[in-house]
């Protein structure tokens, strides 16, 4: 990890200063929050894709396309301030979430400026398919934070609807950022359909991660309390593989547990343990490896170069990340 970070290290350096640029042209009371959510950090995964995948199909990094990598971040950005609302989220990357240190109607406004600088900067392309994939990402992405609502606690949600969450709330960003890449750049058909592919294995993969953190990260690393999403009553993959594979017996008290409002910390043990003794985290890794594979696969419809090779360092990363 360290070491590709320290190779993209100068691109993330401009990717950053752009949206300093960006953050510092609006007004001070969104400024205030929007910058708040820019300090506390982020890998950037998002603009560094749409920036990867544009020169590897030949376009230069120059300020326009610096701009328009940054409006996903953004996007990411509030989708962030509207989750830790939803969610009702005490931290978020090591601080306390921004909507109690500004309160809930500033971040919620500050959510909705971001939104729309993102659409004016897609706009600003002239380039009318990209606006209309930057609409559809946005709009599927409040979908699937209310899919995600409604699925809270239902402890027989299966494997299918589950990556249709992750794919709703987390890849399709990713995936529209390659998109837009390759549709800026003047790709072809079979260019288009490769990022588009990278985009998206990539996003399930790194999802299905995040996923497997709540269950054995920490809050020093993971950036957020470490079994957040059991207390909100998520159901993730390494659950529903756990589920699946567990006697009836385990099963039954492994989703008794989990349909409960409220869970204390020998309830999240117990979760915790049935969960690895039904190898639901083995087998959400190995689906997160075959993702990533796929993703890195779908680069060789691109010609070699160095944007490829970091493309593929990433998506390796995807599925190997403890952070």
């Amino acid at each position: 990890m360290a070491e590709i970070m320290d190779i993209l290290a100068p691109l993330i350096k401009n990717i950053n200063q752009t949206m300093i640029d960006l953050i510092g042209r609006d007004e001070a009371a969104v400024a205030r929050v929007s910058g708040y959510s820019f300090d506390g950090g982020g890998k950037r995964l998002r603009p560094l894709m749409f920036c990867l995948v544009s020169e590897a199909l030949g376009r230069p990094l120059n300020r326009p396309c610096l701009e328009i990598a940054a409006s996903f971040e953004f996007l990411h950005m509030a989708t962030l301030l509207h989750d830790d609302i939803v969610d009702v989220a005490e931290v978020r990357r090591g601080r306390a979430a921004a909507h109690l240190v500004f309160g809930t109607p500033e971040a919620v406004l500050a959510g909705d400026y971001l939104l729309s600088k993102a659409a004016a900067l897609g706009a600003a392309t002239g380039n009318l398919k990209c606006v209309q994939v930057m609409s559809r990402v946005a709009g599927t992405l409040s979908l699937g934070e209310l899919v995600q609502l409604g699925s809270r606690r239902q402890v027989e949600l299966s494997e299918s609807a589950y990556f249709q969450i992750i794919y709703r709330k987390t890849a399709v960003l990713m995936e529209g950022a390659a998109r837009i890449a390759a549709l800026l750049a003047g790709a072809d058909g079979r260019e288009e359909a490769a990022a588009r592919r990278y985009g998206l294995q990539f996003g399930l993969a790194f999802q299905i991660m995040d996923d497997i953190l709540d269950y054995q990260g920490d809050e020093a690393t993971f950036g957020k309390p470490v079994g957040h999403d059991l207390d909100e009553g998520k159901i993730t993959l390494p659950f529903i593989k756990a589920r699946e594979a567990l006697d009836d017996r385990k099963r039954a008290r492994l989703c008794e547990l989990a349909e409960r409002d409220s869970l204390s910390p020998q309830d999240h043990e117990e979760i915790q343990a049935l969960v690895l003794a039904g190898g639901g985290v083995n087998s959400a890794h190995l689906k997160a490896d075959e993702l990533a594979h796929e993703a890195m696969e779908a680069l060789s419809q691109f010609q070699p170069s160095p944007a490829r090779d970091k493309l593929e360092a990433l998506a390796a990363l995807a599925a190997a990340r403890s952070y």
